[in-house]
């Protein structure tokens, strides 16, 4: 399993395992009386209209290659794919997956300045990414959380060992949409850089705070890491509690 490089975008991953017995604020209501104070880390209009041509570059290459795209899903995490599980080589793959034709369809007029500070897409954004556009392909609201069930996705590592990076991210993604799963799909609907994203980052944010169980006193979270982090979770949740009923 190759390591894909990373930026954490504000979040060290030193954070101590989130708590899910932490008292979390509700989805309607995000203030926090006590504990770590939520701060949005500020975002230029440039980089929100990057995140926003990341997207559509995205949902072009799951158009073109929707079976592909779900097999990658299947066998990665929020930081790594398994390539060989996967079907790919990780040289070839952004090829295989036609990354560069959406990013050159995308491209086509735009400012070239752009293209060239924001296009340069990781294999760990971009299986986030795709993870966000399968996701609202199949689902119109969020998946159902039973009463009484634990916040960890069952069957997310399948009982293998994972290093303890990914293991918190994982209980991360799962912490939030657990406790707000509306607002994380509201989240992943809205456009990036607009003011219902920013809604959402209001509500999603101190949640973030709260799973995270760190002894900071403010965290600053980028927009586009907690978008991330609900679209794995938010996947995460369909796709493995469709296995799990499947068997």
């Amino acid at each position: 399993m190759m390591v894909a490089r990373y930026a954490m975008l504000g979040l060290a991953l030193a954070l101590a395992a989130p708590s899910v017995q932490a008292q979390v604020p509700d989805e309607n209501n995000a203030s926090m009386a006590t504990g770590t104070r939520f701060k949005k880390a500020p975002e230029s209009p440039d980089a929100a209209k990057g995140r926003w041509m990341q997207k559509r570059v995205a949902n072009c290459v799951f158009n073109r290659s929707k079976d592909e795209v779900r097999k990658l899903l299947a066998n990665s995490n929020f930081y790594t794919i398994d390539f060989e599980q996967a079907g790919f080589e990780a040289e070839t793959m952004f090829d295989d997956l036609g990354v560069s034709y959406c990013i050159g369809r995308l491209m086509r007029g735009a400012d070239n300045r752009v293209y060239q500070m924001y296009m340069q897409i990781q294999y760990s954004t971009l299986r986030n990414l795709l993870a966000e556009e399968v996701y609202l392909q199949d689902f119109d609201s969020p998946p159902a959380i039973v009463p009484g069930s634990a916040p960890d996705v069952a069957g997310r590592f399948d009982g293998r060992r994972v290093h303890p990076q990914i293991s918190t991210m994982a209980a991360l993604a799962d912490c939030l949409t657990y406790n707000a799963p509306q607002a994380s799909h509201d989240l992943l609907e809205a456009r990036p850089g607009s003011g219902k994203e920013e809604d959402a980052i209001e509500v999603l944010g101190p949640i973030v705070a709260s799973c995270a169980n760190t002894s900071e006193t403010e965290m600053t979270v980028a927009t586009s890491l907690i978008r991330q982090m609900a679209a794995d979770g938010l996947w995460s949740r369909g796709h493995y509690t469709a296995a799990e009923e499947a068997n």
